[in-house]
């Protein structure tokens, strides 16, 4: 295609004032390669030159937020769908599947050494110690006030005793008067935790189980030899 003398002199123009190739392209609708021909020879002036890279820099960064962005929506779309489709996978737990799901809680965060004479539990997440509770209850038959638990917190919340005991009381439906004397760790963290969300790690003990703690291990047993061929 053949241009004008004019359109190619307003393209040089154009380009002598430090547009860069696209702002050409859109100022006179030619081609790229065709603008590429006519502009070769113009050296542009240093202010011109940290000009376009200031801009080109900008674009490239607007581009990595815009990718970044498009990005982080994609995964907390796939975070929502897995969340949702494995939430309903699992559905409402049968007796017999909490029953085994109790156990094998129990196995990985229960007491196990051969000098426990009572069940006993220890973690520092409330939905999971709540769900080991609504299994002594619904499994075993035990009652709240059968529970002794005891709270364990770094030595730097000690004056957070009382309200971080209160969480715990509350969180659990189970009286202060069944808390036994708080045990301080003095030692340093060797993480970064968030300190907004620190509630210490309760150790949740069933008074006079000792039956129960022999049959635990029996049931541990039995979900072992599941697996062994």
């Amino acid at each position: 295609m053949v241009h004008a003398k004019a359109v190619k002199d307003r393209v040089r123009k154009l380009r002598e004032k430090g547009f860069s190739l696209n702002q050409i392209f859109q100022e006179a609708k030619v081609p790229k390669t065709t603008i590429r021909t006519w502009i070769t020879d113009i050296v542009l002036s240093k202010e011109h030159r940290d000009v376009l890279r200031t801009r080109t820099q900008n674009a490239l960064q607007k581009g990595r937020i815009k990718f970044q962005r498009s990005k982080k929506e994609e995964r907390l779309t796939k975070e929502r769908v897995f969340f949702e489709t494995s939430r309903l996978e699992v559905g409402k737990l049968s007796k017999r599947e909490l029953f085994l799901s109790g156990i094998a809680l129990y196995w990985a965060e229960g007491f196990k050494n051969k000098h426990e004479h009572r069940l006993g539990f220890c973690n520092s997440d409330p939905s999971m110690i709540r769900f080991y509770i609504h299994w002594l209850q619904q499994c075993i038959g035990l009652k709240k006030n059968q529970l002794v638990v005891r709270l364990t917190l770094n030595q730097l919340y000690e004056s957070k005793t009382n309200e971080i005991q209160s969480y715990w009381s509350k969180t659990l439906g189970i009286p202060s008067s069944q808390f036994t004397k708080p045990f301080y760790q003095n030692s340093k963290w060797k993480k970064q935790y968030n300190i907004d969300n620190y509630h210490g790690v309760l150790r949740v003990h069933v008074k006079e189980s000792l039956d129960y703690l022999l049959k635990m291990k029996g049931w541990i047993e039995g979900l072992r030899l599941n697996v062994i061929k």
